[in-house]
């Protein structure tokens, strides 16, 4: 009986483990069927565990570019958009509290701030995405720049940790130029992806984008924070040789001369002359009835040079002492048939022609018989026209050019070695800058020489780099040490000058009262292959300033003038005489009083409509009179009364209809129709004369404002 009851205590004793057992393996098979049920759930956990593991890539910020003052001319903005992730639980939890409380304020707060909806069209917008459980909602279409996003990242809900509110602010960046088309082809343009097309952003592509980093994500209390395992390495900043106040000055003398002349497309090179400096560089092509930097003509354009080129071939001759410079030519009638295929002709015939003149009057007058007799005569067969070639080259003419830009034209001259299809004739139409092919910067490099006593500079475009308190200089350097004798040099920039001052000078009608300046005018057809086609025409002038004391070289280049007679000197040498008194009268050489209406003169603007605030803190800081209207809030139409104070009056517009945004400059109208929510497209420069819709119009949902400038 003890026995019995001995083996059933033991029994009992040995029930309750496994009694603890069956119930762990009943609580490990539930716990498994609750895992599998919320499968989703812990496989995006697993999901994002891994993901917490990954290397993350960290972008460098790409490094600025400046003008040679330290002025900004491209840079990286900062901008945000605007997104929530509704499934966060949180948000979700005690019946979405966290939301609904806080809806009615968050949504008065983005109206006041953003002013592109209402509070009732915000909140309704909100709703919808909370309902929908939208995981990369976009609250707002409208891009925030970082003081936006001080304030805002401040509002009920988004103030919450991102885990906790939902509020994932995406950041953009985009590059921008602060004075917009202003060298725009030159300082080059960056793609959204962040790739570098062209200009110094691609030439000096390697220093800028600086090196990418790498981390992971980590997460510190409930929060995913990103840890570098590699720092990103910044890019570094260039400091560029272009002057802003040049450039100004240089692009408002060729557009307007463009204008005038419904040109096809132009530019203006200018160098400093002891260094080669560029200083600035101007393309503009007619696009849209207006000029726009599109294309990069003065690096990237090869050419036949003209008339421009005669001084390099007279030079040439000089120095191998077969032309003197007493030496006279007969250019007869102004017509000369070098052979049965082959006529050469002046621009001055029959009872203008130029006659018998001196070697100093060929180059004064640009006489094309002139120049082509004087090297045909010297150099008409095989071995003299190779000499004279070599002698040519020999100068730096077409030695090789390279400030990084890819794809750069390059000059050359070729001679019976170098051409199948040499005839004796070619020497004489090489002496006229047919033939040869001469890119801006060639011709300009080369005159800079001349100005600077025979010594060829490099032209360049960065002077620094820097990193931080770091800075890599780049120095001048010489690419020839001199390109002819002192005697030779004297004599062709005496004749330079004569081209602007002699009575039969080309370019005489470019003389300025205020500046003596030197150069030579070019006059080209460029399309003498059709013969059924309207001649077509480049128009050059290229030359120094002031002459006493060269300071600066400077090409003026127009394409295809539509309107008068193709002129070298009175098309392109008006407009370098234009940028050499203006450049002169900044550097405090000629008082600024000489010029009427320029760039550099301060005026009283014009005041038609704008901010009211901003016209306000204007108006004080120029210590303008005018009338105030606190009870304007925005925008404005500005008028003058009888005592010539300034008056306010608000812009009406009803709501869904169009403003009339007419007189209003570029930034103002785009600034106005983002406050109306709506995207814009502009066409042309300058102040909005007419858009589409028109003012009392309805703006269409999603429609785009199409703004006119003149």
């Amino acid at each position: 009986m003890d026995e019995q009851k001995q083996i059933n205590t033991i029994q009992q004793r040995a029930s309750w483990p496994l009694l603890i057992l069956i119930l762990l393996a009943i609580a490990v098979i539930l716990s498994f069927f609750k895992i599998y049920k919320n499968r989703d759930k812990w496989l995006k956990l697993s999901d994002n565990i891994r993901k917490e593991n990954v290397l993350r890539k960290i972008s460098p910020i790409r490094g600025n570019i400046y003008a040679d003052n330290g002025e900004l001319l491209s840079a990286t903005m900062q901008e945000y958009r605007l997104l929530m992730d509704f499934n966060v639980e949180p948000l979700r939890k005690n019946n979405g509290k966290l939301f609904w409380e806080n809806v009615d304020s968050l949504s008065y707060l983005l109206a006041t701030e953003l002013k592109d909806k209402s509070q009732k069209e915000y909140k309704k917008h909100l709703i919808k995405g909370y309902i929908s459980r939208a995981g990369y909602f976009s609250i707002s279409d409208k891009k925030i720049s970082p003081v936006e996003f001080k304030k805002i990242k401040k509002f009920p809900i988004f103030r919450e940790k991102k885990n906790k509110g939902g509020f994932i602010p995406e950041t953009i960046k985009r590059r921008i130029k602060p004075y917009s088309s202003l060298a725009a082809i030159t300082i080059g343009n960056v793609s959204s992806e962040g790739k570098a097309i062209n200009g110094i952003e691609h030439a000096f592509n390697n220093e800028l984008k600086g090196t990418p980093g790498s981390g992971r994500i980590l997460k510190k209390s409930g929060v995913n924070i990103l840890v570098a395992d590699t720092p990103a390495i910044n890019g570094k900043d260039i400091i560029t040789t272009l002057n802003v106040n040049m450039q100004d000055i240089c692009e408002k003398a060729l557009r307007k001369q463009l204008v005038q002349l419904q040109a096809e497309s132009g530019c203006v090179l200018l160098m400093e002359v002891k260094t080669g400096q560029i200083k600035s560089c101007v393309n503009l092509k007619r696009k849209d009835s207006t000029y726009h930097e599109v294309e990069n003509i003065a690096f990237r354009s090869d050419m036949e040079p003209g008339s421009t080129f005669k001084i390099i071939a007279l030079m040439a001759a000089l120095e191998d002492g077969t032309i003197s410079p007493l030496d006279t030519i007969d250019c007869g009638n102004g017509i000369w048939d070098v052979n049965s295929k082959i006529t050469i002709s002046d621009h001055n015939t029959g009872d203008r022609a130029n006659g018998v003149i001196s070697v100093e009057q060929v180059i004064v007058r640009s006489s094309n018989v002139g120049i082509g007799k004087l090297i045909y005569n010297q150099y008409d067969n095989k071995k003299k026209a190779i000499h004279f070639i070599e002698k040519i080259k020999s100068m730096g003419v077409a030695q090789p050019i390279d400030i990084g830009f890819t794809g750069m034209s390059h000059a050359f001259v070729k001679g019976p070695n170098e051409r199948h299809n040499w005839t004796s004739t070619d020497i004489a139409s090489i002496s006229m800058g047919y033939s040869v092919n001469m890119p801006l910067l060639y011709t300009l490099t080369f005159y800079n020489a001349i100005a600077n006593n025979g010594k060829m500079m490099q032209p360049y475009l960065v002077s620094q780099i820097k990193t931080g308190n770091e800075i890599q200089q780049i120095s001048p350097k010489i690419m020839k040490e001199k390109i002819c004798s002192k005697k030779t040099l004297n004599v062709i920039k005496n004749m330079m000058l004569q081209v602007v001052e002699d009575e039969h000078g080309t370019a005489k009608i470019a003389q300025s009262k205020h500046v003596r300046f030197a150069g030579k005018t070019g006059t080209a057809r460029y399309n003498y292959g059709n013969e059924n086609e309207r001649f077509k025409h480049q128009v050059s002038f290229c030359g120094f300033f002031p002459y006493e004391n060269p300071q600066y070289t400077c090409i003026v280049y127009i394409r295809n003038p539509q309107v008068g007679g193709a002129s070298g000197g009175g098309m392109a040498g008006r407009v370098f005489k234009d940028i050499a008194e203006r450049v002169m009268a900044s550097m405090d050489y000629l008082p600024i009083e000489l010029f009427k209406q320029d760039s550099l003169r301060t005026q009283m603007p014009q005041f038609t409509k704008g901010y009211y605030k901003e016209c306000v803190t204007l108006f004080d800081e120029l210590n303008i009179n005018y009338v105030p209207n606190k009870s304007i809030q925005m925008w404005a139409n500005i008028s003058q009364n009888e005592q010539e104070k300034y008056i306010f009056s608000p812009i009406d517009s009803e709501k869904n209809k169009m403003p009339d945004l007419t007189k209003l400059g570029l930034k103002d109208a785009i600034y106005y129709c983002e406050k109306l929510g709506k995207k814009t497209r502009t066409f042309g420069q300058g102040k909005v004369y007419k858009h589409e819709p028109n003012a009392g119009e309805p703006i269409e949902k999603n429609s785009v404002i199409l703004l006119y400038l003149k």
